[in-house]
């Protein structure tokens, strides 16, 4: 593969953040050290607190300086604009050098498209595609929850267990296969995600800080994320100068004529 081919499937990679699980060490789901589980009363109440700490919004737009580093060695600094509107579309543009674009993706609850600028070529394919790579638990909401630094919806119910630490809470949950945790500082923000498959090796970790306020929603500035796999490792840092909610929002795709399809 190319320099460039490299390129556009990082920042492909890097988009997809809750999708392309990442393989890890096995291990079972547990406290880190130093938590106490708490009675079913205050996990009730932090579950609800967290419900409260959710992103309340329509429409969401942002812009994150971004470096990539691939395979620990090739480097790359991109600018990704993110768009959304909430529970229907994803939209991301991705620029290099000089401000030109180099991928544009676009993810619905039923479809994945990825243009692919450098070598005029895109990929076009049901949402269920993903679920070859990834546990089936994994969807849509997942990934919009992940890149606005939301907590998994899949951990609310009575089988969350919560334990709590002098930096805040720890959210815990296994189910179908994959084990999810998540913890929260003492505003109860999100802090740390992590989704993992143990049975497969596999994991995503995510980490935000540098809240602020973006109308009346606190809003992650900065996020790392990390991903290996069988034939690539990946480490983002994305640090965003602009992100607003609720403002009116374009999601413009089309594929030229003269581009190949990639199956």
């Amino acid at each position: 593969m190319t320099r460039n081919g490299t390129l556009i499937k990082a920042a492909a990679l890097c988009s997809l953040l809750a999708v392309v699980l990442a393989c890890g060490t096995k291990k079972p789901i547990a406290s880190s050290g130093g938590e106490m589980r708490v009675s079913a009363a205050v996990r009730t109440a932090v579950l609800a607190r967290v419900a409260e700490q959710q992103p309340q919004y329509a429409t969401f737009s942002g812009r994150a300086k971004t470096n990539l580093t691939i395979n620990e060695k090739d480097q790359y600094d991109v600018t990704a604009q993110v768009r959304m509107v909430r529970d229907e579309a994803i939209w991301i543009s991705v620029t290099a050098v000089m401000g030109i674009e180099v991928a544009r993706l676009l993810i619905t609850p039923d479809s994945i498209k990825i243009i692919n600028r450098l070598r005029a070529e895109y990929v076009q394919k049901p949402f269920s595609y993903l679920h070859q790579f990834v546990n089936s638990d994994v969807d849509f909401l997942n990934i919009q929850q992940l890149l606005l630094g939301g907590v998994a919806h899949q951990l609310g119910g009575d089988d969350v267990t919560v334990w709590q630490g002098s930096y805040g809470y720890v959210l815990q949950k296994e189910t179908n296969g994959l084990q999810y945790e998540v913890r929260l500082d003492n505003d109860y923000q999100n802090s740390y995600t992590s989704i993992a498959e143990p049975d497969y090796g596999q994991r995503l970790e995510a980490s935000y800080a540098d809240y602020q306020a973006s109308a009346s929603n606190p809003f992650p500035y900065q996020m790392e994320i990390s991903i290996a796999a069988p034939r690539l490792t990946l480490q983002s840092e994305m640090k965003y100068s602009k992100a607003a909610y609720d403002e009116k929002v374009e999601l413009p795709f089309s594929i030229p004529p003269r581009y190949t399809e990639v199956q």
